[in-house]
């Protein structure tokens, strides 16, 4: 973009002016007062910004300005003048001059009765720019979506009152971040569908294939791959979501799940496994763990998962290993995307089932209970599932809690007894693997509970469904990379 002599002229103009007021003020400015200095130089500082982006905008906007010029609609339009604009940008409010053309055209068709006059008006810098409608610069809206990804949106909206001498609310807040973490959900979908296209194209194209399997080969291998799932809860407005029959017995909120998954790179870790004392316990390979979370109701979270994980180099691991906590849609999920991948329920989670066995028995907080359980953990823990099955069909027989069909022991018994070849913990370990899904509880924090369970927060779906794309973006590192192919407004 070029700038003439007359804009150029201006720009040096306005920051003369600025500075010598600057000059001015520093006299009033005691010596030692940093911070007062400091004030006024960036006041300074963004008001030349402002201007000279004024004049920038209105210069070129000038340069580009035709007498005549063929509408939208159709017509030929005329140039009526020079009209002014406010915008919102990161250096100020920034007002602007731009051509204003409109429609003076009249139209008879030939089954009217009457003559009809379009006047339609236009102002085809605004389409330049990207500020079509709009008084927010692109700036503007990349910076307070990027603080709603960390802050409630009234926080959002004071810190960056503070930080920029502009005035934004969290109303103002939403409305800016919304479209962008729609648009970052449809690039997850579509990054989903590029690679079932790819998919199909290798079927038909096995040259391709060989030849991508062979741009692979020259990337260093990747010794294991984690994936860590989990589900978390969050609450939705009461009437944004379909109402389940026990839902509508009751006043209040509701809550619907979110499913969120971890994938990192393994490396050899600085700790070593109680159960196999020479083995060191892999840990994650520093800045490798990438998040994906999306509310289970809006689906295709296995393909979501899918994908992030072969951006994280799953055609290169030499071994996929995946932990949940036992919940059947995980395995399903794992089967249909992950095949031949190493399955292990996270002990912890295990455990929890031991104790409900002993509290459902035995009672909360009793002795017996509390020895029972630890022994039984202990028969878990060594990898011992059949004497563990065997110590719960030995208990003594207890009814079902209320709404249920059949007794915690005997839940537990099929728990244990279907996810026994995913509860080899010594075998595991032995191999230096994780056994806990701590990574994943962390990531159901990381990613929904510290910015969307909040004391007081409440979620539409279309709510929940823009801020969870934003958020994963910004921790996977992903949403300057975003930005870099965004020149105007997202709306």
């Amino acid at each position: 973009m070029e700038t003439n002599e007359v804009v150029k002229a201006a720009l040096m103009q306005a920051a003369e002016q600025e500075m010598y007021h600057l000059l001015t003020s520093l006299q009033d400015v005691p010596v030692g007062n940093l911070k007062e200095l400091e004030q006024q130089v960036m006041q300074v500082a963004l008001t030349i910004g402002a201007r000279w982006l004024g004049e920038v905008l209105s210069g070129q906007a000038r340069q580009e300005a035709p007498a005549r010029r063929e509408g939208s609609c159709g017509h030929r339009q005329r140039l009526v003048g020079l009209r002014e604009k406010e915008v919102l940008t990161l250096v100020g409010k920034v007002r602007w001059q731009r051509p204003y053309y409109q429609c003076q055209i009249k139209d008879r068709a030939p089954w009217a009765e009457a003559e009809t006059v379009c006047t339609h008006g236009e102002t085809p810098a605004d389409v330049l720019w990207g500020l079509d409608e709009r008084r927010t610069s692109p700036g503007v809206q990349q910076t307070v979506s990027y603080l709603a990804a960390h802050l409630t949106l009234e926080e959002a909206a004071e810190t960056f009152n503070r930080l920029l001498p502009l005035s934004m609310s969290g109303r103002q807040v939403l409305t800016l971040l919304r479209p962008v973490g729609q648009r970052l959900s449809a690039g997850e979908d579509e990054q989903v569908h590029v690679l079932w296209q790819q998919a199909a194209q290798a079927q038909s194209e096995p040259e391709q294939v060989l030849a991508d399997q062979q741009a692979q080969a020259d990337l260093p291998p990747i010794q294991r791959l984690y994936i860590e799932l989990d589900g978390v809860l969050a609450r939705m407005r009461r009437g944004s979501v379909p109402l389940e029959e026990h839902e509508q017995q009751r006043p209040g909120d509701v809550y619907r799940e979110v499913k969120v998954g971890a994938v990192f790179e393994a490396c050899r870790g600085r700790e070593r496994s109680d159960l196999a004392p020479l083995v060191w316990v892999d840990e994650p390979v520093q800045g490798s763990i990438r998040y994906v979370a999306r509310r289970t109701a809006r689906g295709n979270f296995g393909s979501l998962l899918y994908a992030v994980a072969r951006a994280c180099g799953l055609s290169r691991a030499q071994q996929v290993v995946v932990l949940g906590d036992g919940a059947p849609w995980i395995w399903r999920l794992v089967e249909e995307h992950f095949p031949g991948a190493v399955q292990i329920v996270d002990l912890w989670h295990a455990q929890e089932h031991v104790w409900e066995v002993a509290h459902a028995v035995y009672g909360r907080s009793t002795a017996q209970g509390r020895a029972w359980a630890e022994a039984g953990c202990s028969l878990l823990v060594h990898g011992q599932l059949a004497a563990l099955v065997q110590a719960i069909q030995a208990l003594p027989a207890v009814p079902p809690e209320p709404g249920e069909t059949r007794s915690v022991p005997e839940k537990a018994v099929d728990y244990f007894t279907t996810n026994a070849a995913r509860m080899r913990y010594p075998e595991f370990r032995a191999q230096g693997m994780h056994v806990g899904s701590g990574i994943a509880e962390a990531a159901c924090k990381t990613v929904v509970s510290t910015r969307a369970k909040r004391a007081g927060m409440r979620w539409t779906p279309e709510g929940l469904d823009a801020i969870l794309p934003l958020r994963t973006a910004v921790l996977n590192g992903t949403y300057d990379t975003f930005w870099e192919n965004q020149c105007g407004l997202i709306v």
